[in-house]
């Protein structure tokens, strides 16, 4: 185990190695973790496929036609898609993951959360990351983006998301916007999306595999813990892309909650109310894929 010296000074030589490396290619692992996505899955895929170099699928112990839909897409992309199998049920987001994380056993038990991202991380080939989630819809801007993200020496890009109402002409809104009234009465942490629900909070997406992985900290179990998100690298390694980089679908499943822990379903879904209009690269995006429900 690196000490937390040896660790940044680890990760400061991988960072000045890529500096060297600008204008060259910085290949790319899509990191996706999936458990009963058969609804967005085809079309998360097919959305980011041509800006990445590797697709890393894991599915979770899926139920519905998950399975079938990534036997599909590794057809149509054998050179690209990778697919795996994670055996252990996964504990849900919230405090049945951070009840888990209470003693020694539970640290190291293949049900955390963490310790399942950290599986997923290690089997990306490339070195760098971009963690998708099987109800993501790509817009053609992100593309872009990770265009100019491979000819700079960018390390680390924060992304946002616009999540989508089930009427599919609106963003989800919120009828309480008070975070810590919200998350008063939970025994686990909030997402800070939760009191707007129009986007996502802004999360770094796509970040180099070197000195990464996900840890537990207070309120979290899978937190992306790197130092290219501390100084002395931060100011010169990250960079947040304006606007929206992509359509988040969670809403729109028939069971959106169901990686979350009961008191967190109860809070996120009493919140929801119809927001404003979808941006209009959202409805572009939409027409363009036709996901079905």
């Amino acid at each position: 185990m690196l000490s937390v010296r040896a660790w940044r000074a680890y990760a400061t030589y991988g960072y000045l190695w890529a500096r060297r490396r600008v204008g060259g290619h910085k290949a790319i692992s899509v990191m996706l973790r999936v458990k009963d996505e058969a609804e967005f899955l085809y079309p998360a895929v097919q959305s980011i496929a041509d800006f990445v170099d590797e697709i890393v699928l894991v599915d979770n112990l899926s139920r519905d036609a998950t399975p079938q839909i990534i036997e599909a897409l590794a057809a149509e992309r054998p050179h690209q898609i990778v697919c795996y199998r994670y055996p252990y049920e996964v504990r849900k987001v919230g405090v049945d993951n951070l009840d888990l994380a209470t003693d020694a056993m539970g640290l190291r038990s293949p049900h955390l959360s963490s310790m399942f991202y950290n599986w997923c991380l290690a089997r990306c080939s490339k070195p760098y990351v971009l963690k998708w989630d099987g109800d993501m819809i790509a817009l053609p801007q992100l593309g872009a983006a990770i265009d100019a993200w491979r000819r700079s020496d960018v390390q680390v890009l924060v992304l946002n998301g616009a999540n989508v109402h089930p009427d599919f002409e609106h963003l989800v809104g919120a009828v309480e916007s008070n975070w810590e009234a919200l998350a008063a009465p939970l025994s686990s942490r909030l997402p800070k999306w939760a009191a707007t629900l129009n986007y996502d909070y802004p999360e770094p997406r796509l970040f180099p595999k070197r000195c990464t992985r996900y840890e537990i900290v207070p309120g979290f179990t899978q937190k992306l813990q790197t130092p290219f998100l501390e100084p002395p690298l931060a100011p010169n390694c990250i960079e947040r892309i304006e606007g929206v980089s992509f359509a988040h679908m969670k809403f729109c499943k028939r069971d959106p909650f169901a990686t979350y822990s009961d008191d967190l379903q109860r809070a996120i879904a009493a919140n929801l109310s119809v927001g404003p209009p979808l941006p209009e690269a959202v409805v572009q995006v939409l027409m363009r894929y036709r996901p079905t429900r």
